[in-house]
């Protein structure tokens, strides 16, 4: 289904795939594109989730099945379920929350954990998880390598103090370059989604250095 495997394939070309795929296959690809999600060409593997994604409302029953599935067969470390399980936050697939909780004991690495926080985060379901999110952004050794990724998961949770959390990581000196402009997309991304969050942060801040602290 996926013949174009080409690493220099443009964003058009990209595109003209997808849409190729949309119109010939539809939802009738799913099970397809979920075995192109262990191909060993990142590529392949990122243009089906794309494609998975832009289902969207066609193939949520699929999805659901699919991930209630391999969370039941319990592999260890399964990187297709990771990726279906980051399709899920994004289309807010609700109904597989409980699951996402589940799969957390299947993945040894807290970089694979951070996308499943991420997805239950989306589904409205992060709230539980913030002291330990907290704790890995501002305190735990994970801040240094996983610091900007957990910045980013805890920007869906509706939770006022992550303002100020944002605002001790970006004084603390313990993030710079790429993770910092990182942190403080993060914050910007949760001012976006819940304006009223923007006077916790001048009164953190002042006014004045309120661009100093968001991307």
């Amino acid at each position: 289904m996926l013949d174009e495997r080409e690493n220099g394939m443009d964003r058009d070309q990209r595109e003209a795939l997808i849409q190729r795929i949309l119109t010939e296959k539809g939802k009738d690809a799913f099970k397809d594109l979920v075995r192109l999600l262990d191909d060993e060409d990142e590529n392949v593997r990122e243009l089906a989730a794309e494609v998975i994604y832009r289902l969207g409302e066609e193939v949520k029953p699929d999805l659901e099945k699919a991930i209630k599935e391999r969370i039941r067969a319990g592999e260890k470390n399964d990187t297709v379920l990771l990726y279906l399980i980051d399709i899920a936050g994004d289309l807010e697939l609700r109904s597989v929350a409980k699951d996402l909780i589940s799969a957390l004991s299947l993945y040894d690495f807290e970089e694979s954990q951070l996308v499943i926080y991420e997805a239950l985060a989306k589904l409205g379901y992060g709230e539980e998880f913030y002291p330990l999110l907290r704790y890995m952004l501002l305190e735990g050794e994970e801040r240094f390598y996983f610091g900007s990724q957990v910045a980013m998961v805890m920007s869906y949770l509706d939770i006022p103090e992550v303002v100020s959390d944002f605002v001790e990581a970006i004084d603390s000196g313990d993030f710079r370059d790429e993770d910092l402009e990182i942190i403080k997309k993060a914050l910007g991304n949760i001012i976006a989604r819940r304006p009223s969050y923007k006077e916790i942060l001048i009164t953190l801040v002042g006014e004045e250095n309120f661009e100093n602290y968001v991307l």
